[in-house]
């Protein structure tokens, strides 16, 4: 697998590395109700449709 760049602009987070990473290896990605349509039913900022 490919290495992978996690970007954060979670500035309150401790896993917030220089204000633009995470130094996690992964994370976790979730939806704000039971099905996502756009990205703000998600808490993912890249998320596109399928």
């Amino acid at each position: 697998m490919a290495s992978q760049e996690i970007q954060c602009r979670v500035q309150t987070c401790k896993y917030n590395d220089n204000g633009k990473e995470c130094s996690l290896n992964n994370i976790v990605v979730g939806n704000c109700g039971s099905q996502a349509h756009d990205k703000q039913g998600t808490e993912c900022d890249s998320f596109v449709a399928q």
